[in-house]
Formats: structure tokens, sequence, C-alpha cells
């Protein structure tokens, strides 16, 4: 399985049904901390170096896949481990958007 592969099966399971490749993800149903809670999940999970703006500026999953094969996603070097948890309220959710959007 491609990492664009494991992206699109994360997505998938978060929204609970198969998605069009070509479907904005707003269109789909997410909002934007959901956008933010599936960043963490994709970029913990699978350990890809992957600003949470790349969720807004790729808004769909033919875009985050070409991002993620384009090699412009590379491997973290941390290995995947997130550098806090998210959670909080959604003013701490909001600042971490800041904080990453630098």
């Amino acid at each position: 399985m491609t990492q664009a592969d494991a992206v699109a099966s994360l997505v998938e399971r978060r929204l609970g049904r198969a998605l069009d490749p070509d479907l904005n993800f707003f269109e789909a149903g997410f909002d934007s901390l959901a956008l933010v809670e599936l960043h963490e999940e994709i970029t913990g999970t699978l350990g890809l170096k992957l600003p949470v703006t790349a969720m807004f500026t790729h808004p769909n999953l033919r875009a985050l896949a070409n991002l993620i094969t384009q090699g412009e996603a590379p491997a973290r070097q941390d290995g995947g481990a997130r550098r806090r948890p998210l959670g909080g309220s959604r003013r701490d959710v909001r600042a971490r958007i800041r904080e990453d959007g630098r």
C-alpha cells in the first residue's frame, strides 16, 4: 500500500464512507477542525512531514495524494511522533493551525 493509498484509507475511515478523489473535503462533510484532526492522524500514523495548511491548499484526495507522491511530503525525522497531542479548546487548535502555518 502506497502512502497515498494509506491517506485515502484514513480519510475514508474518518468520514465513514468511500470518497470521490475529486470531491472537496468541505463538500464531503469535513470542517476545519476535522481537517486539523485528520492531519494529526495522517502525520502521526504515516510519519509524513506535512504542514497542516496542506489540508486546505490540497483540498481533496487527488490533490493531497499528488502532493505526497511528488515527494513534497517527506518522512519526518522524529519517526512520526507528534510534537504534542492535539486537544484542548477550539482556541488551542486554532493557535496550532497558526503556528504550523508559519
